[in-house]
């Protein structure tokens, strides 16, 4: 009886277990099952055209680019998502035979059309917090996807963020590779970050500092390949502050802070005014060849900007400034990885005579006039006029001061179509810096 009983018990566990492994198996599979019936695709096509009046015996450029990407992401499973998506930039046969009038980010760094897989994701999402890993694209002060032209940058990356908190969010991740036009030593592909940092630092062949006939150092042959930790906080309420932290392993780090304090003033007006600073320094491997050569690249950006928006009339006006710091020995990294914070945008300049670096100590300031055309019976349409001036230090590359004004038209002509127009008149003593463009850009997101 015993055993019989012992037998029984045994079968009537064994046909629980059973049971309950059907019914989990039977769930997993109506969730496997709605998560593919819940794949979505998504994605846009861009049409853009680029001219470049150039000065000084340079061939203007005129460019035409067509592409865009093609996504598709999968319904959820248990909290977990894949997402992928198709990246491409093309000339359809209008590319000009010479490279030199062929705009140089409307394609890859040899000019050529390219496509790539720019995103390639593992989502995992609970609650207000979610871990992406894999190639995506960020946005932070300066590692950031900056859609300059149609293909932005992207990213290879682990990247956790969290919103649980009210208003804020906290970033924690980490980025091993970057594709995209601010990398240095391609757009096309994957490389890892120490090799596509872009810093104003050139050498020669043996690995010397040269501003006179050098190229651009690939730090990657100094420091190896190495990846980037980036971690921020970003709160934003009537008020808004965020303070961010990146560590490049062997290359730089920089500690970024911006915030906003808005104050309405009656009914109509409401007054702004914000601030930026980030602070700069060379680590590790990188540090010690700099110092090496008599070299560092510490330096600092402060900038401060003010604007009063009228709501009836749609008019805000806005004035800026920035200022950076370093020295002729001082090595910089403007736009790197894609970061464009300053409230002044400025053209890349480059190093020449004895300086390492053409912004150092350089002086911006900028007056823009918005005109929401929303009051006037076309919602989200928006005209944006610009004058800015940029002093750059005389003792470190004379007679480059740029005088620039500019004009952007943002149209949103129906909820899936948006136009750009783009037109600046550069002005400097330098040609190189002296120059007319016009950008127009048509998208239809899906």
């Amino acid at each position: 009886m015993a055993i019989g009983a012992g037998v029984g018990r045994c079968l009537r566990l064994l046909g629980l277990a059973c049971l309950l492994g059907t019914s989990v198996q039977s769930r997993a599979g109506d969730d496997g099952a709605e998560a593919l019936a819940g794949t979505t695709f998504f994605g846009y096509g861009k049409a853009m055209y680029v001219f470049d009046d150039k000065k000084g015996g340079r061939p203007n450029q005129n460019t035409a680019g067509f592409g865009g990407k093609l996504g598709l992401e999968s319904g959820d499973y248990r909290g977990w998502r894949l997402r992928a998506a198709w990246y491409t930039t093309q000339d359809l046969g209008l590319a000009r035979d010479n490279p030199r009038q062929t705009d140089a980010y409307m394609f890859g760094l040899d000019k050529r059309p390219y496509s790539l897989w720019g995103e390639a994701q593992l989502i995992y999402s609970r609650g207000r917090s979610r871990l992406t890993l894999g190639r995506q694209e960020i946005q932070s002060p300066l590692i950031n996807s900056y859609e300059y032209r149609i293909i932005p940058n992207l990213f290879d990356a682990y990247v956790l963020s969290s919103r649980e908190l009210p208003g804020t969010t906290l970033t924690l991740g980490y980025v091993g590779q970057m594709s995209g036009l601010d990398g240095l030593v391609s757009f096309s592909d994957f490389r890892s970050m120490s090799q596509q940092t872009y810093t104003s630092l050139l050498v020669d062949g043996q690995g010397r500092p040269d501003a006179r006939n050098g190229e651009t150092l690939d730090p990657s042959t100094v420091v190896g390949h190495r990846g980037v930790w980036m971690t921020g906080v970003a709160y934003e309420a009537e008020h808004k502050l965020q303070l961010w932290h990146y560590y490049g392993r062997d290359t730089l780090q920089t500690v970024y802070a911006d915030g906003r304090f808005k104050q309405p003033l009656g009914r109509s007006f409401t007054a702004l005014i914000d601030g930026q600073a980030y602070r700069v320094s060379e680590v590790g491997a990188f540090r010690d060849y700099l110092a090496r050569h008599g070299l560092n690249a510490s330096y600092g950006l402060a900038g401060l900007k003010g604007t009063l928006a009228h709501a009836p009339s749609g008019l805000s006006l806005a004035l800026m400034a920035n200022r950076f710091g370093g020295d002729q020995r001082t090595v910089t990294a403007y736009g790197n990885w894609g970061g464009y914070p300053e409230f002044v945008l400025m053209p890349y300049l480059y190093a020449e005579n004895d300086a390492m670096s053409a912004i150092a100590r350089s002086r911006l300031r900028k007056a823009t006039l918005l005109l929401d055309l929303g009051p006037y019976g076309l919602p989200e349409h928006s005209l944006l006029l610009g004058h800015a001036r940029m002093d750059i230090d005389e003792a470190i590359l004379p007679g480059a001061d740029i005088i620039a004004n500019s004009l952007i038209y943002r149209a949103r002509l129906t909820p899936r179509v948006s136009a750009r127009l783009h037109l600046e008149a550069r002005s400097s003593a330098h040609s190189r810096y002296d120059n007319h463009f016009l950008t127009l850009g048509l998208r239809y997101d899906f």
